[in-house]
């Protein structure tokens, strides 16, 4: 008897080539690995694998299970997903896709209201470049991905549906060479290093015109700071501990500012925006859990917009100018 968990792991064996490598990436042990394909073998009466020297080679008859195997795998995950479209919001999976910048924004936050509602249902969020979120939502990796529309490559299978931008700002540590000075120009911000994910889109083409800040691919139009990470927490204790500029919204800034972690410099320019969307297959329904999902994530990105044009008191009163001769000398 074939059974999809010996299919799974001929999957992974052919793809890794290497009993060890497949195994680790099973979270198997490589006996049990070993043994689960002797099984299969054993089960169909024919060989499935080569093994020698280079590593491990699928037989003609390895091949043809393969393909098909792979299908049949792609038909029991159809057939899981369509019974928890009919279980509704009380069980099933929610795979969700973000980039940085929306992850912090808006995601964690809406995540966090479909589970007080819905306790049982097992939500899976991933970070990510734009493009790799754009490319696993047309692999049908994620239910949902929000990132930059403009990573896509395959637009007629995707509907995007655009969130509100947000204003995106800079800030730094307090004793920063920029933090008292006020009506700063684009040339004086970008003679210091940015700190931050890779960014894209009208942001990205502003934080390139000088190389000191990071580099601008002009093939690609993503722009590389000079201070690259993969994590925004990581990019904001920087800055507080150095010359490093970090870019982010109203939202992402404010408790940094009231705390006198972070102050939020006296600079801004329409090009400085979020841009994402939402992306979801066309072909492929949306379950009640990604429905309800995604109600919540406009409401939180409503709120969140509404922070842009608004600051708490504290923030205001740390960005007065400071009443010293010092400060004042700055002032352009």
């Amino acid at each position: 008897m074939i059974e999809f968990r010996h299919l799974r792991h001929a999957l992974a064996l052919a793809r890794f080539r290497n009993f060890a490598r497949a195994a680790e990436a099973l979270q198997l042990t490589q006996p049990s690995l070993t043994r689960s394909i002797a099984t299969l073998e054993a089960a169909l009466g024919v060989r499935l694998f080569d093994r020698d020297k280079k590593g491990i080679e699928a037989t003609a008859f390895g091949r043809l299970l393969l393909e098909r195997g792979a299908a049949l795998l792609a038909s029991e995950g159809d057939l899981r997903r369509e019974i928890e479209l009919l279980a509704g919001l009380e069980t099933g999976n929610l795979s969700v896709g973000a980039g940085p910048y929306p992850a912090e924004i808006s995601v964690g936050k809406a995540v966090t209201r479909l589970l007080r509602a819905h306790p049982r249902l097992k939500v899976e969020v991933l970070t990510g470049a734009p493009d790799e979120i754009a490319r696993r939502v047309v692999a049908g990796q994620f239910d949902i991905g929000i990132a930059d529309p403009g990573a896509l490559d395959d637009v007629q299978r995707v509907h995007v549906e655009p969130l509100p931008p947000h204003k995106v700002y800079l800030a730094c540590r307090p004793g920063h060479p920029l933090a008292a000075l006020h009506d700063l120009t684009l040339e004086s911000i970008l003679r210091f290093p940015l700190g931050s994910t890779l960014l894209s889109g009208a942001t990205a083409a502003a934080a390139g015109a000088d190389q000191r800040a990071g580099r601008l691919d002009p093939a690609t139009g993503k722009f590389t700071p000079a201070v690259f990470v993969d994590s925004l927490a990581l990019a904001r204790q920087i800055a507080r501990d150095s010359d490093v500029l970090f870019p982010g919204t109203a939202s992402m800034l404010v408790e940094d500012v009231e705390a006198g972690r972070l102050v939020r410099l006296d600079f801004h320019i329409p090009l400085m925006r979020t841009e994402y969307g939402i992306m979801t297959l066309r072909s492929r329904s949306l379950s009640p859990a990604a429905r309800a999902f995604i109600e919540h994530l406009r409401e939180v990105e409503a709120e969140m917009a509404g922070l842009d044009d608004r600051e708490r008191p504290a923030a205001r009163r740390r960005r007065k100018p400071a009443a010293s001769g010092k400060g004042q000398a700055g002032k352009r």
